[in-house]
């Protein structure tokens, strides 16, 4: 009876289990630069790199499902035009989507689900002027602000943590 329990439990593990709150961590080594709203609130973060940073990956910590549309396919270091960044979301099931732009393409970049995949090299497609990641959550065009770690600085390093919802 105890192997019985013991077996069932193990495989609970296994089942892909749906990610309702979420860590967000940088997708590759760099320096924050905050996008702010108005009131001068962050609603945005951009992790500014090395131009071809091989494997930049997801930001979201926990198995989502990505969907990757590519405007360009021209590996760029110093934008190429805005509206066509390189994006890659996973949209909630209460609507709030998040994204992330601004990747080159690669061989990574197809839609999948996954836990904090490559899907790209840090680039600067659509109007970004140097490599960079930026990552927003939004909703019916809304910018959430609340995901962003209150203690993320303008000019700060950082290769892990940078909120969470």
């Amino acid at each position: 009876m105890m192997k019985q329990s013991l077996a069932a439990l193990a495989c609970l593990a296994l089942v892909p289990m749906s990610v309702t709150a979420a860590q967000v961590y940088a997708p590759f080594p760099g320096t924050v630069k905050l996008h702010r709203n108005a009131a001068g609130i962050p609603n945005a973060v951009d992790i500014l790199g090395d131009c071809g940073y091989w494997g930049a990956e997801t930001g979201l910590v926990g198995s989502v499902s990505w969907n990757v549309t590519l405007r360009t396919t021209a590996l760029t270091c110093g934008g190429n035009g805005t509206g066509n960044q390189n994006e890659v979301k996973h949209t909630f099931a209460d609507g709030y989507t998040f994204r992330q732009w601004h990747f080159n393409k690669t061989s990574n970049s197809y839609d999948r689900t996954c836990d904090r995949c490559q899907i790209g090299d840090a680039g600067a497609t659509g109007n970004a002027p140097t490599a960079r990641a930026h990552l927003q959550r939004d909703k019916n065009g809304t910018l959430d602000t609340a995901w962003i770690s209150p203690n993320l600085v303008d000019g700060q390093y950082v290769s892990g943590p940078l909120g969470s919802f």
